[in-house]
């Protein structure tokens, strides 16, 4: 498979480096690695955001794709054991943890499970909190993997924050402030990791793998792509267009754009909440926002344009005269004067007038100096 032009820009930036130092070194006198023809021109992909209902739709998504295990929708009557299995599993309980539990085989809990009609195969895997953090935080994918349940205040409803220690450059290390529905959907998901025996020590990651380890970029990436496939499905259910191409840094310049919004397009506290050391990016979501914000231009020039068509109606008709055109009305008469010429003289005005198309300047039909030029004839 051939590389990208980001992927040759990185290979011919990192062998320029190194022959760099071989010059220093002694080694080699030059290297062409620097010339014009080793650049590599890599072109700007087109970033978007979501609108905010589409944000809704992704999250919805991405809460139905959460495994729940609903006893009262099974169909069969479960008997007593089966019961007891069914309501620890929607209580978050695993299968080895609920035979540890009950004192059974996995064997046994899996033939109950399959009787209720559940997946045992899979698991809760945190869908809803993932989408909630990027498009309600705007955190960086690789932060949100290095979260960790004691960086969470959630005590403080009114300053509730997670702290970010680690990121991509120095201004990245902040506090991130939560908003209260965001507070509770990481609530109740470490409610839900606690419920199926997960580990929820101050230490462990905040978003778990099914094996209770740091869940990495890639598998946040599918989420994230299946959550908004999800919710292409729904939309185009209700006759509404498709999702664009989703990924997490879409999320988080979605939370760019609604930040702005909800903070008076405050771009200093949207920087420190992102962590941007510049403000490219937050500028550049501002400027497709205010598109998208003043939608009125479009309606003014309607109205430029519905307004320079009644002139056009309000003008008479022009109708062509002997002499040139002139406003009027279409069947209206010609004057009595023309009507009534002769034969001889309608021919000769008639000859006249179009060898005046043919006149010099200054030589025009009706001027002075063309009756003046005539009668010395």
């Amino acid at each position: 498979m051939p590389l990208g032009p980001a992927s040759l820009r990185k290979l011919t930036g990192g062998l320029a480096t190194i022959l760099d130092d071989a010059i220093e070194d002694g080694y080699i006198d030059h290297h062409p690695a620097r010339g014009k023809r080793m650049r590599v021109h890599v072109p700007k992909p087109s970033r978007t955001f979501l609108e905010m209902d589409e944000l809704a739709a992704v999250l919805d998504a991405a809460t139905k794709q959460d495994w729940v295990f609903d006893p009262a929708a099974v169909p069969v009557k479960l008997g007593p054991t089966a019961a007891l299995v069914a309501h620890l599993l929607s209580q978050g309980g695993r299968p080895e943890q609920i035979a540890r539990d009950l004192g059974i085989t996995k064997s046994t809990v899996s033939y109950h499970l399959r009787r209720a009609g559940a997946n045992v195969g899979r698991s809760y895997t945190g869908r809803r909190v993932i989408c909630e953090i990027l498009g309600r935080a705007g955190v960086r994918v690789s932060e949100l993997c290095d979260i960790r349940i004691g960086q969470v205040r959630l005590h403080d409803p009114e300053g509730a924050r997670f702290r970010i220690p680690d990121s991509k450059t120095e201004t990245g290390i902040r506090e991130v402030q939560m908003s209260p529905d965001l507070v509770e959907a990481v609530i109740e998901h470490i409610d839900r990791l606690r419920r199926a025996s997960a580990c929820t020590a101050p230490d462990a990651p905040l978003v778990q793998n099914t094996k209770g380890g740091r869940m990495d970029r890639q598998r946040i990436a599918q989420i994230v792509n299946e959550a908004a496939a999800q919710a292409t499905n729904d939309l185009a259910a209700k006759g509404l267009p498709p999702l664009p191409r989703t990924t997490p840094h879409t999320m988080r310049r979605t939370y760019i754009s609604i930040a702005l919004l909800a903070n008076n397009f405050d771009v200093k506290w949207v920087m420190g909440q992102v962590g941007h050391a510049d403000s490219k990016m937050t500028m550049d979501v501002y400027a497709q926002l205010e598109q998208r914000v003043d939608r009125s231009h479009g309606t003014s020039f309607d109205r430029l344009m519905r307004k320079a068509r009644e002139q056009v109606a309000a003008l008479p008709v022009a109708t062509e005269t002997p002499f040139g055109p002139r406003l009027g009305h279409e069947h209206e008469k010609p004057p009595k004067s023309v009507a009534k010429k002769p034969r001889r003289e309608r021919s000769k005005s008639a000859g006249l007038q179009r060898t005046s198309r043919m006149a010099r300047p200054r030589f025009e039909l009706g001027t002075p100096r063309f009756s003046v030029v005539c009668s010395t004839n």
